[in-house]
Order: structure tokens, then sequence, then C-alpha cells
């Protein structure tokens, strides 16, 4: 009898086991899935008289991406507010995916980098002036809203980078993954 035992021991663990994994497949746990992006478009407004709004948009990110409305034209040593909109144009209507990351702005941070051309002297600062509601040691910028000043004159490449920080978020860019990755042209005369 002993033997028999064993076996309806065997059959019953296997059983458990199989229900077990099954559970698994049928809950599977949610993924924290980046955002996606088609359309990139920044807009600054210049805090001085007469009042310049620049718009520079990046098309069909997701694809072959279309730099050809892409320039800040900018003056030289001037401050400007700045923000970005984010679409994904492959829904119908299209997704306002800013309005998505600022509902999720604890999960969300923009680093804004700025390159100047080889033997140019120009210069740019971005500063992210919106917060998330991190506790502390936060809150921490999340980029949506910025603050620009320009510098002397001469071209450069500004990189957008959207980091997607789920549960990491810690003010820095290290953590998470890139929603966003991409190079806006400035030309500041």
């Amino acid at each position: 009898m002993q033997p028999m035992k064993s076996t309806l021991w065997i059959i019953l663990s296997v059983s458990l086991l199989a229900v077990a994994c099954n559970e698994d497949v049928e809950n599977p746990t949610p993924t924290d899935d980046n955002e996606a992006i088609t359309t990139a478009t920044l807009t600054l407004t210049s805090q001085t008289t007469p009042v310049q709004t620049v718009t520079a948009t990046i098309e069909n990110l997701n694809t072959s991406a279309d730099f050809s409305r892409a320039t800040l034209n900018l003056r030289p040593n001037t401050a400007y507010t700045g923000a970005i909109s984010l679409l994904d144009k492959t829904k119908t209507p299209a997704l306002d995916v800013s309005a998505e990351v600022k509902k999720e702005a604890n999960e969300h941070l923009f680093v804004y980098t700025f390159t100047p051309a080889t033997g140019s002297p120009a210069s740019m600062t971005v500063t992210s002036t919106d917060r998330d509601t991190s506790p502390a040691p936060g809150p921490y910028p999340v980029g949506l809203a910025t603050q620009v000043r320009t510098g002397p004159a001469g071209t450069g490449k500004l990189k957008v980078v959207l980091r997607h920080q789920p549960n990491t978020k810690n003010g820095t860019a290290t953590p998470g993954t890139s929603d966003l990755d991409t190079d806006f042209s400035v030309t500041i005369q």
C-alpha cells in the first residue's frame, strides 16, 4: 500500500503545480511599457520684447524621422520659457502623450543636453520648472515645462531624452529606459 500512497502524493503535487502555473498565465504581472511617441514639438517663448515664439517639430519618430522642421532659431543671450508636446499619431485621434507623462510625472524625467557645433561659441542651458509629487527626498523635476537661456551666437544640437523610470525615479537620468531620444538643431543668431 505504501507505493500507492507515494504515487498519489506525486500525482497530487504535480496537479497542484500545474494549476499554480496555469494561474500565472491567466493573471500575468502588469508591465510598465514605454510611451509610444511619433511627434515631438518644442515651443520656446522669449521673455524679452519683442516677444519671439519659436516652434520646432520632429515627426515620424517611430519610423523614418522627419527633421525638416526641427530647428530652433533663437536670439543670443535671451531667456525663454519652454514647453514640450508629445503625440502618438498612430492612434485615431492622436494620443496626447504629454498628458500621459504629466499624469505619470513620478515615473518620467526629461533630460536636455546642449552640445555646440565644433568651434561654435554657442551655449544654451535648459532647466526644468515643473516638479512631480514624489515624497522626500523629492519632489523631482519632470521637464514638460522649462526655462531656457541662450548664450553667444552659434550653432549646435539640443538632445532631448525622456526617461521612463517607474518605481526608480531619483532625480537623475540613470535609472529606467528611454521613451524618447532625439536631437533638435539649434541656431543662435
